[in-house]
């Protein structure tokens, strides 16, 4: 782990909770990609640590009202405070194909809890974009949080357009999950969104999966820890309030990447070994943004960095 429903009448039946914001675990990231690279990423806003074997996560299929047993998975571990549990679909074979077909590599390094694996046992993470999610407090029976909108298939032209083939990431502003089974599903409300696309591979391995891992909203933000071997980065100043940001680093520095929350790229700068570098970001909107850099032994060390 990093730092840094049931019947849908049941559903309707169980009274709403009335969450104050930022107390209970919602869903961060929500990735559904080119063939198994399925994940769903689980923020704890709270500042205690949260025993995980109380919730579960449910699909429920193409509009359906119920979520059979089979799509529905219980997990496990201790999601930490202010901290965040990437959960991918299991598929880890590097010889399989089709069907089981491994995820990327880029995925896997981020996994923290391996579901599911065999689809006709349990196939709660094979979720196709039209698919509504859950996550449910088991010792309460009720939902946390509700991605997309149950009994509703969005077809081609609904939801599913900015849902299938994307990672999304929950905006800074969203504090609690959506307990409401009936309202609409806004995406623009509440997502940022990444469109995978096999016409930019290279662009779609630096974006879609940026941000897992890590998580900002005005509740916290969680950690995001460096590779030992990258050594120490440091940021100044941050926040930033001019038009300069200056990237110091203990080893020789190859490239430095930066990205806005939607995990496009903002600027690339190539160091050539240098392990000084001067940033311009006079032309960069106020926000927060990731600073990904790269040292010449390979390894990479991201921080955010915030832009008054």
């Amino acid at each position: 782990m990093r730092f840094t429903l049931h019947q849908l009448a049941l559903i309707i039946a169980l009274p709403t909770l009335a969450h104050a914001q930022c107390d209970d675990i919602f869903i961060s990231e929500y990735v559904e990609g080119w063939s198994n690279n399925k994940a769903i990423e689980l923020y704890n806003p709270t500042d205690a640590a949260i025993d995980l074997s109380d919730y579960r996560l449910e699909r429920y299929s193409n509009g359906a009202t119920t979520a059979q047993d089979n799509q529905k998975v219980d997990l496990s571990g201790t999601l930490n405070a202010n901290s965040v549990v990437v959960v991918v679909l299991d598929k880890q074979d590097p010889d399989g194909v089709d069907y089981e077909a491994p995820v990327w590599d880029e995925l896997a390094e981020a996994a923290d809890l391996w579901v599911c694996p065999v689809y006709e046992e349990n196939n709660t993470m094979y979720f196709n974009g039209n698919d509504a999610m859950v996550l449910r407090k088991i010792s309460t029976n009720s939902p946390i949080d509700i991605f997309g909108k149950i009994g509703e298939d969005p077809g081609e032209t609904g939801w599913a357009d900015m849902t299938q083939n994307h990672t999304l990431v929950r905006k800074e502003s969203v504090t609690q999950g959506d307990t409401d089974a009936l309202d609409d599903f806004l995406v623009v409300d509440e997502w940022n969104g990444t469109l995978w696309s096999s016409d930019s591979l290279d662009y779609t391995l630096d974006s879609v999966f940026l941000n897992l891992g890590s998580h900002s909203c005005e509740c916290g933000t969680t950690n995001i820890n460096e590779h030992a071997e990258s050594g120490t980065i440091d940021i100044y100043p941050n926040p930033a309030a001019g038009d300069v940001v200056w990237v110091r680093s203990e080893i020789a520095m190859r490239e430095i990447v930066l990205y806005n929350i939607a995990g496009q790229r903002v600027l690339t700068q190539q160091m050539n070994g240098q392990k000084v570098a001067q940033l311009p970001l006079q032309h960069s909107p106020s926000g927060m943004y990731l600073l990904e850099v790269t040292v010449e032994n390979g390894a990479r060390s991201t921080q955010q960095i915030v832009l008054k």
